[in-house]
């Protein structure tokens, strides 16, 4: 069994802009890889590894080429993973308002989770820093493969806007159904901003009750069925914008389970980014429709 990616995301860049930080090496270690060497044509070397990759190099990287592509346009690779040849394409078009559509595939994936959580939610962490830095933003939480804490999650995430705007993207059903999602919506969200309120993001979680919520400050979610389990948003104003600190406890007591919301909370707070500096989270197709069985 192997696993194939799409994603269609919209970049709010020229196309040449994006194309560019898909190539260059400053630019790739800020989203895709910790190092790089390219020869950017078809047929040029292309080496990257470190601990920021969707998955963990077996050895120091990977020693790869780029096979096909069009200038500005498109180029592909095979990238090998644990015994397999898998095969990342990027596609560009314009978009209206001098935009890009950027679509990456990435196939024949001999394995659909990793030591940073699904490699979905993994490129989907990637994409979204390009996004950011394509729109000549800051990038933001990359894919972490540090050893998990059983039962207990923590992350950080700096927005480059006011705290006043940041807490509004979690007042707002249809804030929080675009930013939860990525841009497309897999099904209502429940949003009551109070004490006693339902908190819930989509159908396969657990519904949460607001126990505390402090406008501008902190936001304090428990389980209905499992009050033991909790989530905590504090927001904390800073120079250069406002910082989400995340952290959730008594999910599961398993790594594997604190290792999977690890990557799915993580994507979370890069579309919550995207969302308040840009205005959209950028992701074109449904979160269900990313990742096929081959």
């Amino acid at each position: 069994m192997s696993f194939d990616y799409d994603f269609r995301m919209r970049i709010g860049a020229p196309r040449p802009t994006v194309f560019e930080r898909l190539l260059r090496i400053e630019h790739l270690s800020r989203w895709f890889c910790g190092w790089s060497r390219i020869e950017p044509k078809v047929g040029g070397a292309f080496k990257f590894g470190g601990e920021t990759c969707l998955v963990l190099p077996e050895g120091r990287g990977w020693e790869t080429k780029i096979d096909e592509g069009e200038v500005l346009r498109r180029f592909a690779f095979t990238w090998p993973i644990r015994g397999s040849n898998t095969r990342v394409a990027y596609d560009l078009a314009d978009a209206p308002g001098d935009a890009t559509l950027l679509r990456t595939t990435h196939g024949g994936m001999p394995i659909q989770t990793t030591t940073c959580g699904t490699i979905q939610d993994a490129w989907r962490m990637c994409l979204g820093n390009l996004k950011s830095i394509a729109e000549g933003r800051g990038d933001s939480i990359r894919p972490d493969h540090a050893p998990v804490t059983p039962g207990e999650l923590r992350l950080s995430v700096l927005i480059e806007a006011p705290r006043a705007k940041v807490f509004a993207a979690f007042e707002d059903p249809a804030a929080v159904v675009h930013w939860s999602s990525g841009g497309v919506p897999d099904g209502p969200v429940q949003v009551e901003p109070r004490k006693g309120g339902t908190f819930s993001l989509d159908r396969g979680e657990v519904a949460n009750q607001v126990q505390e919520w402090k406008q501008g400050e902190r936001i304090v979610l428990h389980a209905t069925r499992q009050p033991d389990q909790s989530i905590v948003f504090d927001f904390e104003e800073k120079a250069s914008g406002t910082a989400i600190y995340f952290a959730a406890k008594g999910f599961d007591s398993h790594p594997e389970s604190v290792l999977r919301w690890r990557g799915r909370w993580s994507d979370r707070l890069v579309c919550l980014k995207n969302f308040v500096e840009s205005g959209s989270s950028g992701f074109l197709n449904a979160y269900r429709d990313q990742m096929k069985e081959a």
